[in-house]
């Protein structure tokens, strides 16, 4: 028998199951993992976004049983990228999730912006998480064409 908070629904003969927030699902749906999951809010762990896909990395944090860390990113009118950390990260391994997905450069650049601004506030390690790395078909073996042309060889 299925413990759910408040019985099933019929509509047209078709069950609907609640929606459900803040993590309360019923036993069947749990996972073993959401069991041991503990409150690691107090942890010297600190996840935090970037402006690129802000979904996923609130996604991770949940899977993670943490809260994404606060970040306020700005930017100015002439385009530049301003990060602040709203919280210390002294001493903690700091994980930044953000994407290269376009604009590539901009987003680039805003993840080397944050891992400046956890460098200057002290953070014990830094991971940055890409999920997807736009410039990854550039790193490739140099074309048929160049490879026969040896500035060294003599003609």
């Amino acid at each position: 028998k299925c413990e759910l908070p408040q019985p099933v629904n019929y509509d047209n003969g078709i069950p609907t199951i609640p929606v459900l927030n803040e993590r309360i699902l019923p036993k069947f749906v749990e996972s073993n993992r959401m069991d041991k999951t503990v409150n690691r809010n107090g942890a010297k762990l600190k996840l935090f976004s970037g402006t690129a896909n802000p979904a996923l990395s609130q996604e991770i944090a949940w899977y993670m049983g943490l809260e994404l860390g606060k970040v306020n990113i700005k930017r100015f009118a002439d385009g530049e990228i301003y990060v602040q950390l709203q919280e210390s990260v002294r001493g903690c391994d700091v994980y930044l999730v953000q994407p290269t997905c376009p604009p590539a450069n901009e987003n680039l650049m805003e993840l080397l912006i944050m891992i400046d601004a956890c460098r200057r506030a002290s953070a014990k390690n830094i991971t940055a998480v890409i999920p997807y790395f736009g410039y990854a078909r550039a790193d490739r073996k140099a074309s048929s064409i160049l490879k026969d042309v040896n500035p060294l060889q003599p003609n």
